[in-house]
């Protein structure tokens, strides 16, 4: 969630929505390149964003070439209709981030160059990941999708935005499926198959691929 002095978009405007709040923020990274129109569907959608850091189920960082894996998570509303948000966006920057020290949970950004570029990786339907609290104290999310594999993050945030957590421990409890929604009989439609083959199970560190972005999901002109 961003917590800048950048231009808003158009506030959120379903009401009686119980994710209204997080959704009436400043525009976050990923937000003002969505906002710059290479993906049509998602220019004026409101975005609750943050970044995170991938770890094993250990909840260890995992890093590449002694990187940390980042990612920024985007939480999606492609409808001014939806009551919730209905699409995940998964992003990178186009340059790798310094090392995790730099990005820890408890650590300020100052080295952080705004203007990085990132790259949107993955678009998936939350009707097929369920999100969960993993580590509440290391503030770790569990990501499950639909085929079952997992992965888990580490929210990385300014130290100004100590509550940030909050918003994401509200946002699993409003998107927790009802209890036939874990009977394993969910299935993606071949018409809009899901490109998850770079995930790996539990601990391992998932590779990130691009998906082609549908044409149309809603309209927030």
């Amino acid at each position: 969630m961003a917590m800048n002095n950048q231009s808003k978009l158009p506030l959120y405007t379903a009401q009686s929505s119980p994710a209204m709040g997080m959704f009436n923020t400043s525009m976050g990274k990923l937000q003002q390149q969505l906002y710059k129109g290479e993906y049509t569907i998602f220019k004026h959608a409101p975005v609750f964003e943050s970044d995170f850091i991938q770890v094993s189920k250990k909840g260890e960082v995992i890093d590449v070439h002694n990187r940390a894996r980042m990612v920024t998570v985007g939480i999606v509303h492609t409808s001014p209709h939806l009551t919730l948000p209905d699409v995940m966006l998964l992003a990178r920057r186009a340059a790798i981030c310094d090392d995790y020290d730099r990005y820890g949970p408890a650590t300020q950004e100052k080295d952080h160059k705004s203007t990085q570029i990132l790259e949107l990786t993955r678009l998936f339907p939350l009707k097929f990941v369920t999100i969960s609290i993993h580590n509440g104290k290391k503030q770790q999310l569990r990501l499950k999708l639909a085929t079952g594999r997992s992965f888990y993050l580490q929210l990385c945030h300014p130290s100004n935005t100590k509550d940030l957590f909050v918003y994401w421990e509200n946002l699993v409890y409003i998107l927790r499926p009802p209890v036939e929604a874990y009977s394993g009989s969910q299935a993606i439609p071949v018409g809009d198959t899901l490109d998850v083959s770079g995930f790996e199970e539990e601990d391992k560190s998932p590779a990130i691929l691009k998906r082609r972005i549908p044409a149309k999901m809603g309209d927030w002109t």
